[in-house]
């Protein structure tokens, strides 16, 4: 079985609402099963990192990705295809798998041992909050935090065919991610990861 993956990053502006609609009826179009994330725990680095303290960084983190899921959940009432859609719960369903933690030790180890991964990982992050840097007094220590928002998502995705037994998990995005895919594809560590794609929706 293959499902398709959702990720929606809390504070990115691209998931607005009319977005949402048109990429959770491609993903109906496409796919008999679709997981939906939209975690504030991984997004709270990157407001960390734009230099909000950890108690505002927690609260814009949550309601970002709350706004998220009440958005999806509202397309998803006009589909009707509701049982082919999941939300996933990252602290539940996520933290507590054993499968995550091992993908996330795998890609931290990745990540400090591979000189090409660090900097692609690091160049990524960058470009995220490239727009806001202006107001960030550090940009090496503000990246430092901003990668680990990147470190868990890629965790996850590895740990995603296991984590719901299927064969197959593709990720769809809007525009290419190359990190992404020379990680599926072998670049970074020799193993080639076949039971993981990468789909363009060319929504835009």
């Amino acid at each position: 079985m293959e499902i398709a993956l959702i990720w929606m990053s809390a504070g990115n502006s691209y998931f607005d609402k009319e977005t949402i609609e048109k990429l959770l009826n491609y993903a109906d179009e496409k796919f008999q099963k679709i997981i939906i994330i939209s975690p504030n725990k991984p997004a709270e680095h990157t407001f960390k990192a734009l230099g909000y303290p950890e108690n505002k960084a927690k609260q814009k983190a949550k309601l970002n990705a709350n706004l998220l899921k009440n958005r999806a959940e509202k397309e998803l009432e006009k589909i009707g295809h509701r049982n082919k859609f999941s939300f996933a719960n990252w602290e539940t369903g996520i933290l507590t798998s054993p499968e995550y933690n091992a993908k996330y030790k795998e890609i931290t180890t990745i990540y400090e041992t591979n000189p090409k991964f660090k900097n692609d990982a690091r160049n990524t992050t960058q470009n995220v909050i490239k727009d806001k840097t202006n107001k960030i007094t550090d940009v090496e220590k503000a990246i430092d935090q901003a990668v680990l928002y990147l470190m868990e998502e890629l965790a996850f995705v590895l740990a995603s065919p296991v984590i719901y037994n299927v064969q197959k998990v593709t990720y769809l995005y809007h525009r290419p991610w190359k990190i992404y895919e020379n990680l599926i594809s072998g670049k970074y560590d020799g193993k080639k990861k076949e039971n993981l794609s990468f789909r363009l929706t060319n929504l835009e």
